[in-house]
C-alpha cells in the first residue's frame, strides 16, 4: 500500500520511539514526541537554576497551552480549564450540577470506568444512572434518547469506545441533548488528537480528556471544556482559590469566581506538564488535524486489511463517521493477553482489552510498521 498522505516530518527526530519500537498503543499511554521531552528538560533546567524567579513566563506558557487546546477542541480559550485527568474533569461536571433527588442521567453500557464512577457516585443524592445497552457492541443514540424523560439532566458518553473504537457522532449527540433540554458531556480521551473536534460548532456542553493518549502529552494534565452557555448554571463545589479572578490577592477572601472554565483550576497549576503538552499540541496543529485523521485512517485501514488476511475478526467499525484510531480484533484459539506479551518481547507494543487484541497507531506510524507487526504476530502464533 502506498504512502498516500505526504507528511513533512522527520519521524526519527520527532518520534525517537520508532528507532526501537513499533508503537501501536496510543489508546493506552503515548510516547512523548522529542519536542515535548525537550520542553520538560528545558523547564527542569530553568527551575533548577533559577527557581520561580521568572514565574510570569511560566504563566505565559500555561496560557499558550490553553490557547492551543482551545484550537484543537474548537472552542474559545477561556472555555478550557486544565485538569489532572479525564476523571477529574468529569468529577468537576458531576459535582457542579445542582442535582435533586429523583433526577437522572443517561449513559451507555461498556464505558471506561472514568465515565462511570463520577455518575455512580451521585446515587447518594438520589440521582439515577440509566444505562442504555449496546447493539452488536455499538451504542445507539436512539436507545439513549429512549431513556430520557423530564427529570433527565445530563447525558455522558464516550466520544470513542476504548474497547471497540466505535466513534459516536458528536454533533448528533449534542443536538439530541439540546432538543431534549439535557446537558451533553463527552469523555473525549480516545478521540481528541486523533480526529477533528468542533465542540462549539457541535453544541457540546462539556468535554473532558487527559493529555497522555492521542494528544501525545504526559499523564496528569488535560483539558476540560465547559461551554460559556452553561457556566452560570453550575455551583461552586469544584472551585478553589486559583479559580477566582485576581487570585494572587491572597488576603482577599471575597474574590469573584471566573465566569468561565478557569474556575475549575482550583489550585496550583501544573506548569511542567503544561510545557510538554504545549509542545505536543503544537505538533498536532502544525501537521493539521485533518491530515492527522486522514493518516490514521489510512494506517488503520491497512492494518485491518492485513489482520483479516491473517484470519482475524475485526470488532471495530470502519464506517465513515464511526471509525477511530482503535482497531480491536480476535482470532479463534488465540489468547490476546498472551499474544500481546509475546509481541512486546519483539518490540511490537499493542494491548489486550476485554478479551481482544487492541492496536492503536497514530499519524506518524507507517505501513511498513504494520507489515512488521503482522509478520511478528504470525510468528507468535497469531
Amino acid at each position: 500500500m502506498s504512502e498516500s498522505t505526504s507528511l513533512r516530518l522527520d519521524r526519527e527526530r520527532e518520534f525517537p520511539i520508532v528507532r526501537q519500537w513499533v508503537y501501536f498503543n496510543h489508546a493506552a499511554v503515548a510516547p512523548l514526541p522529542a519536542r515535548a521531552a525537550q520542553a520538560i528538560r528545558a523547564f527542569a533546567d530553568q527551575a533548577a537554576a533559577h527557581g520561580a524567579t521568572d514565574y510570569d513566563s511560566w504563566k505565559a506558557a500555561f496560557q499558550r497551552c490553553r490557547e492551543l487546546a482551545a484550537r484543537l477542541i474548537g472552542c474559545e480559550t477561556n472555555e478550557v480549564a486544565f485538569v489532572k485527568s479525564t476523571t477529574h474533569g468529569l468529577l468537576c461536571v458531576a459535582n457542579s450540577i445542582d442535582w435533586r433527588a429523583g433526577d437522572n442521567l443517561v449513559t451507555f453500557a461498556g464505558e471506561f470506568p472514568a465515565n462511570v464512577w463520577p455518575w455512580k457516585n451521585l446515587a447518594r443524592l438520589g440521582v439515577e444512572r440509566r444505562v442504555a445497552p449496546l447493539r452488536n457492541e455499538e451504542p445507539s443514540l436512539s436507545d439513549l434518547e429512549a431513556l430520557m424523560d423530564s427529570r433527565t439532566r445530563l447525558a455522558a458518553v464516550s466520544f470513542v469506545s476504548y474497547s471497540t473504537g466505535f466513534r459516536t457522532d458528536g454533533a448528533r449527540f449534542a443536538e439530541l441533548c439540546r432538543r431534549r433540554g439535557v446537558l451533553s458531556c463527552l469523555d473525549a480521551i480516545q478521540g481528541l488528537g486523533a480526529v477533528p473536534v468542533e465542540a462549539n460548532q457541535w453544541g457540546l456542553d462539556f468535554l473532558s480528556a487527559d493529555g497522555h493518549k492521542w494528544l501525545l502529552g504526559p499523564e496528569g494534565h488535560g483539558p476540560l471544556f465547559c461551554s460559556s452557555r452553561v457556566i452560570d448554571q453550575l455551583n461552586e463545589s469544584m472551585t478553589g482559590w486559583c479559580g477566582r479572578d485576581g487570585y494572587s490577592d491572597y488576603e482577599n477572601h471575597d474574590l469573584p469566581l471566573f465566569r468561565d472554565a478557569r474556575r475549575f483550576e482550583e489550585g496550583s497549576h501544573n506548569m511542567l506538564c503544561a510545557r510538554a503538552l504545549e509542545a505536543a499540541l503544537g505538533l498536532l496543529l502544525e501537521v493539521g488535524m485533518e491530515t492527522v485523521a486522514r493518516r490514521i485512517r489510512e494506517v488503520t485501514d491497512y492494518l485491518v486489511e492485513r489482520l483479516r488476511q491473517a484470519g482475524w475478526r475485526i470488532h471495530s467499525s470502519r464506517a465513515e463517521g464511526e471509525w477511530s484510531g482503535i482497531v480491536s480484533a480476535t482470532k479463534p484459539g488465540v489468547d490476546p493477553q498472551a499474544l500481546a506479551s509475546r509481541l512486546m518481547e519483539r518490540r511490537i507494543f499493542a494491548s489486550a482489552r476485554v478479551g481482544r487484541l487492541r492496536f492503536s497507531p497514530h499519524f506518524y506510524n507507517t505501513m511498513e510498521e504494520v507489515d512488521r507487526a503482522i509478520a511478528e504476530l504470525r510468528a507468535c502464533g497469531g
